[in-house]
């Protein structure tokens, strides 16, 4: 039986590969959206909206082989930064090793449907899991 469980919580790693746009992130729904957010004054909402709007438009992951690349905003500069990493997966977590910072990022992974739809949940350093996801869409 726990080897059951266990097949079901592996994911193919050619099961991810090409091109994913995001197409839904939860947290920055919630954010905009928030009591803390309409008590910001107004010109700091529409550097947060501007910053949100910028990550929505370009948010993807590309993965090949062994390679991935995607799209990041540096809010300070408000500009959008490409990146470029190794990744893996290990049973149902995604683990991106960023060339650029020397950092190690994992993510909670589910592929729904007919497996073009990609829904990640950031893994924190200290274990807990985000309880917001975000959903990408694979590009044909």
């Amino acid at each position: 039986m726990k080897i059951l469980f266990l097949m079901i919580l592996l994911i193919d790693p050619s099961a991810l590969l090409g091109k994913w746009t995001l197409t839904f992130a939860e947290a920055n729904f919630n954010l905009v959206n928030s009591a803390a957010f309409k008590a910001t004054p107004k010109a700091q909402q529409d550097e947060i909206l501007e910053v949100n709007e910028l990550y929505l438009n370009n948010a993807y992951y590309e993965f090949k082989k062994d390679t991935v690349y995607w799209a990041d905003v540096n809010a300070r500069e408000k500009e959008v930064v490409f990146k470029k990493g190794k990744w893996m997966i290990i049973g149902d977590t995604l683990r991106i090793f960023d060339y650029d910072k020397i950092y190690t990022y994992n993510y909670l992974i589910k592929l729904n449907g007919r497996e073009d739809e990609l829904q990640t949940r950031m893994i924190f350093p200290n274990g807990d899991v985000a309880r917001s996801k975000e959903t990408f869409e694979k590009d044909d």
